[in-house]
């Protein structure tokens, strides 16, 4: 892949690292701070005082993460970077195997120079700071080049092996991994929700007197809003899509035999495979507009 490729991965990588990370973090300081704040009405003298100061604290690391999320972004490198990174390895394979806009009839240095100008454009369109030199220079490599070079059959074995089939078992992976974690949060969150109205009931008939239902609401909250972050359901309803989509895309590889279809084959699926990364960047970034307006 192009260094600039290899560069936005990496920077996207980052950002979703650091994003997750704080979230996640944000969210044990505010269930902290809930648990501290329940505890503080059956301990007297001392032992209170220091779960008031303890539940402060928490509160406060909570709004400093938050504070540092704000000010940095990370989930914009990580939204981001992504796009960036697909769309320059979708520029890659179209390269490698002669698809428009670089033709078997284009030679390789007016296909070389239309590259680094596209990569180019992909780069100054991005509204992240990033640096894309960081895996290096080389934008055009000696496989891509070779892959370049080869016969119709080759480079056909090649993509439809190296992309469409890897495409497809990633996302049908992911669909069913995004699947069984949406099961697994639902059933916490199930468990949260009856443990608060067992809490409830014993309250009600005088057994306790600590209100465990203030903390365990504060969980399903914390649950419900990591649920939204990481988008289970959405994701596994569309990578099953993108999944079959590609599985009808790998089987019409087939009977193509001419240059002239094998472009329009190349188009085809990567349409079919950049459709899914532009729908992800926008819920993720239609996501990230309804949590602001929310607080």
């Amino acid at each position: 892949m192009p260094a600039v490729q290899r560069a936005a991965d990496l920077a996207s990588l980052g950002g979703q690292r650091s994003y997750l990370r704080c979230t996640r973090w944000r969210l044990y300081f505010v269930i902290a701070a809930a648990v501290a704040g329940v505890l503080t009405g059956s301990i007297d003298g001392g032992g209170r005082k220091a779960l008031i100061v303890a539940s402060l604290v928490f509160f406060l690391l909570a709004l400093a993460t938050e504070i540092f999320l704000l000010s940095t972004r990370p989930e914009e490198t990580w939204y981001h970077g992504r796009a960036v990174a697909e769309s320059a390895k979708t520029l890659a394979w179209k390269f490698a195997v002669c698809a428009d806009p670089f033709p078997r009839t284009m030679s390789r240095a007016d296909a070389e120079r239309m590259l680094n100008q596209q990569l180019s454009d992909i780069v100054a369109e991005s509204p992240i700071l990033a640096d894309y030199s960081s895996t290096g220079t080389e934008q055009v490599s000696t496989k891509m080049k070779d892959l370049r070079d080869a016969t119709l059959e080759t480079r056909k074995s090649a993509y439809t092996e190296g992309r469409v089939d890897d495409q497809r078992v990633w996302y049908s992976k992911n669909a069913r991994r995004n699947e069984k974690r949406s099961l697994l949060w639902r059933c916490i969150l199930l468990a949260l929700e009856v443990l608060g109205a067992v809490s409830a009931l014993l309250m009600l008939v005088d057994t306790t007197s600590i209100d465990f239902g203030s903390a365990l609401a504060a969980g399903v909250a914390a649950g419900g809003a990591w649920i939204e972050v990481k988008q289970f359901d959405n994701l596994a309803s569309a990578y099953a899509l993108t999944a079959t989509e590609l599985a009808l895309v790998r089987s019409a590889a087939q009977p193509v035999d001419d240059e002239g279809p094998w472009s329009a084959y190349v188009n085809s699926a990567e349409q079919a495979i950049s459709r899914e990364h532009t729908m992800w960047l926008a819920r993720r970034v239609r996501t990230r507009i309804v949590r602001r307006e929310t607080t």
